[in-house]
């Protein structure tokens, strides 16, 4: 894989030459301090140091609200018009990359999400490396999925080197000619290979209704459902329906859900399949270590540290996943 230089000097001209190609966001530290991924205009350079930014890259794939269905009498239902602007992601690191990969596999699978689909087709994702803080456990809970880049920098002292790593980087590497200077040193890991080596399948055992962890847990969790909503690969949701007062249409929108909500496993009757919250906390935990329905045996944690540094009251799930999974050293 040809390896070439990107020195800290050339790195405006290397943004305006994006910029040429398609719509550019990456990190942007805002004037309260917080980092956000966001539209990166002409002067505007990338926060390339932050370690994590607020929200996800599953804001582009899976908007906060978005309509999935419109109906009109004598038409009924119709999709929306698809998403096609070409936008380019800077700056995810190998864990935003690998928690894409996770929702791939549930918006891909056949039968696709034509919206998500939509929106993936016209992405190209460029990876940055980073170095992992007390928060992270990507290196103790690394996902074993394959990590999707286009474009990766990793940071050096001269600036980054760069590899293409789809034909879609390729032809990226190719619009960057003149900015880039071929280099010989050995090529750092690619996107794929920045993770530790994946570890075992998770555990096949039932998890423990009865162990007082859930109850203890739950007893600290508000319920406010800020680790899911911060987390990359949840993707709960719920659809609401909206009809114009005189008929004349209606639309059909799909709208973030949190599973520690305690409405978000109600059904007809006012009935909850997860009335306690310590039950809500032990379904979210499956969900993040043990996987479940397709994606069962396939944890959707990537270790980005997320929902630790949003959770309010602190939790932290890793001492019980370590136990659980029978990982500890």
């Amino acid at each position: 894989m040809p390896l070439f230089l990107l020195p800290h000097n050339a790195l405006d001209a290397c943004l305006q030459r994006l910029r040429s190609v398609a719509e550019l966001h990456g990190p942007r530290r805002d004037t309260d301090g917080l980092c956000r991924l966001a539209p990166l205009p002409e002067g505007v350079r990338p926060d390339l140091t932050t370690l994590r930014t607020l929200l996800p890259a599953k804001k582009y794939l899976l908007p906060p609200v978005e309509t999935t269905l419109t109906f009109r009498p004598g038409e009924g239902y119709r999709l929306p018009r698809l998403p096609d602007t070409p936008l380019i992601l800077l700056g995810l690191h190998p864990c935003d990359l690998a928690a894409i990969a996770y929702l791939d596999r549930q918006f891909l699978a056949a039968p696709p999400d034509p919206t998500y689909a939509a929106r993936r087709a016209a992405i190209t994702l460029v990876g940055t490396g980073c170095s992992p803080d007390g928060y992270c456990s990507c290196l103790t809970h690394p996902s074993p999925l394959p990590t999707p880049c286009d474009l990766f920098l990793h940071p050096v002292e001269e600036g980054f080197l760069v590899t293409a790593e789809s034909d879609r980087g390729k032809e990226l590497c190719r619009s960057l000619a003149g900015l880039l200077q071929a280099d010989r040193r050995c090529p750092p890991p690619s996107a794929r290979d920045r993770f530790a080596p994946p570890l075992p399948p998770p555990s096949t055992e039932e998890l423990d209704l009865s162990l007082p962890d859930w109850r203890e847990l739950a007893d600290h969790c508000l319920g406010c459902g800020a680790c899911s909503i911060a987390c990359p690969t949840c993707a709960c949701f719920e659809l609401l329906e909206y009809a114009t007062l005189d008929a004349a249409g209606a639309e059909r929108r799909r709208r973030w859900d949190s599973c520690l909500f305690k409405g978000h496993a109600m059904v007809a009757g006012g009935e909850s399949f997860q009335q306690e919250r310590w039950q809500r906390f032990r379904y979210r935990y499956q969900h993040k270590y043990r996987g479940f329905g397709p994606l069962q045996g396939l944890p959707s944690c990537v270790g980005c540290g997320r929902c630790r540094v949003q959770c309010p009251s602190g939790l932290d799930l890793r001492p019980l996943a370590e136990r659980l999974e029978r990982r500890e050293a």
